[in-house]
């Protein structure tokens, strides 16, 4: 869990403050609310920092797929260089600086997704039904996002922190309320997503509460994918720029890894040469090897990433389950649920 300084935790009334002003805006007719031809599955947070939304989104995309149907991904690119709307599709054209390392990520986890990175998330909705024929749209990020309707919002918090009180918050748990569906993130064991339950139920009476646990899929090292045993007992630095990289450091010992260092930077970090040299010169002089995350992975040059492994994840349910999450939009045309819902 990130731990944010004092100044930035007491933005919170006045970001909370402005979110609600922009609500009612929608709710009164101020401002326009765009409805897409196939249904949207938002996916957000009340909280800033990452909960875990990004491996939801990826389980979620790969349910839609299992269930024969043709999902895409729509996205903003966080922190690209490049601000112009594009679509991905079997990893082309998912360089981070291009596309953000989010979507990188998601792009290459899931070659068979379009991935639309377009700041207009309704103008990205139209590409992703006009041009890759999709029949659900997830919109990463997008529980504030209320210019494009949804017919199901789905809220992710970590287990540990339900209330979102360790990180500034955008809304007040009191915005549980619009949630379909709540995703407890990050989750130890069912005691914990049950105790998080108890308390989140009074705020979001009618939602569908799934908890979920992150699990390695594989490791890749020197370009090969293989099993997460591969580090069972290997000594590793751990070097995560995430926004919760105790999650990574935490992955790493259920995969039975030693960690003997820590490297942690700035969420979304753009690493230089020295800096990757630096971890990697540490990890020799300990006898260990560098392990990352796919979200860092995504962002390194080649020779570098040719030396150390990363870890792939996902999320994997430990109460209720993704197909349970999205059955209000498998088999039915769009709703007209609104903002005002």
């Amino acid at each position: 869990m990130k731990h944010w300084p004092l100044a930035l935790l007491g933005l919170t009334d006045v970001v909370e403050g402005i979110n609600a002003l922009a609500l009612a805006c929608y709710r009164r007719g101020l401002r326009k609310v765009h409805r897409a031809d196939v249904p949207v599955i938002s996916v957000g947070n009340i909280a800033f920092g990452g909960t875990g939304k990004t491996p939801l989104v990826a389980a979620l995309a790969r349910t839609l797929l299992a269930a024969g149907f043709r999902p895409a991904i729509l996205t903003r690119g966080y922190r690209r260089r490049d601000r112009r709307p594009v679509t991905v599709r079997g990893g082309a054209d998912a360089g981070w600086e291009r596309v953000g390392d989010e979507p990188a990520l998601l792009a290459r986890a899931l070659p068979e997704v379009p991935i639309v990175v377009d700041s207009d998330r309704v103008r990205g909705a139209a590409t992703a039904v006009r041009d890759a024929g999709a029949t659900h749209l997830i919109l990463d990020d997008g529980f504030q996002h209320w210019r494009l309707a949804r017919d199901l919002d789905i809220v992710v918090v970590e287990a540990k922190d339900p209330f979102g009180a360790a990180a500034p918050r955008r809304e007040h748990p009191n915005a549980l309320a619009r949630a379909d569906a709540v995703v407890l993130s990050r989750t130890a064991n069912l005691t914990e997503a049950r105790a998080a339950t108890a308390v989140l139920g009074a705020y979001a009476p009618d939602a569908l509460f799934v908890a979920t646990g992150l699990a390695a899929r594989a490791v890749f090292q020197g370009g090969e994918r293989r099993s997460p045993d591969v580090l069972r007992g290997v000594r590793v630095v751990a070097m995560a720029g995430i926004a919760s990289p105790e999650a990574f450091v935490n992955t790493l010992g259920d995969i039975g890894a030693n960690v003997v260092e820590m490297r942690f930077f700035p969420d979304h970090h753009r690493y230089v040469r020295r800096e990757l040299e630096g971890v990697l010169a540490e990890a020799e002089a300990a006898g260990a090897l560098v392990a990352t995350t796919g979200k860092d992975a995504v962002k390194l040059p080649e020779d570098v990433l040719g030396r150390i492994a990363w870890v792939d994840v996902e999320a994997v349910p430990l109460m209720g389950s993704f197909e349970e999450l999205l059955a209000p939009v498998l088999g039915r045309p769009p709703s007209l649920r609104s903002v005002d819902s």
